[in-house]
């Protein structure tokens, strides 16, 4: 029998060339499964946390429309002009709307922490707005918009 041996390069390289053992197979694995089991929950966070912003940017939205129907109500059966704005925040107040007529405040609602509202609308004696408006519901970068129609209806986008 006749060994051949081979060349030195050839030993060389075979030498430097990691072989893949068991054990580096099992630490790759694991490896792999940390990064899975950490990554899971970031994820999980993000999806509740923005579907929990959307829940509150639409519930806020539905009851400022509620509200919009309510003072609409107001200005027609008591013969007065209503007008429903939102209140800037200021310093640590939060965000706020009110239903209000002329100095008078009927209502006063304050938003949760984060959201906020701009627009207004006036509602005549008989329950017409005196324009079409709109207010923007917001929270980071969720929005959703409640329109006032020129005869007073109301719709959430």
């Amino acid at each position: 029998m006749e060994h051949h041996k081979a060349s030195p390069e050839i030993e060389q390289s075979s030498k430097r060339s990691p072989q893949l053992s068991w054990h580096f197979i099992r630490k790759l694995e694991a490896l792999v499964f940390a990064s899975l089991f950490l990554a899971v929950p970031f994820f999980a966070y993000r999806i509740v946390n923005i579907a929990g912003t959307t829940l509150v940017v639409q519930n806020c939205a539905v009851d400022l429309m509620k509200d919009l129907i309510r003072a609409r109500e107001i200005a027609k059966g008591y013969g007065l002009v209503v007008t429903v704005v939102s209140v800037a925040k200021t310093g640590k107040e939060p965000c706020l709307y009110r239903v209000q007529s002329n100095v008078r405040t009927i209502e006063e609602v304050v938003l949760p922490n984060g959201v906020c509202v701009v627009g207004s609308v006036i509602f005549d004696e008989k329950g017409s707005p005196q324009s079409p408006a709109s207010f923007i519901v917001s929270k980071g970068m969720k929005t959703a918009c409640v329109e006032v129609d020129a005869l007073g209806q109301t719709v959430v986008h």
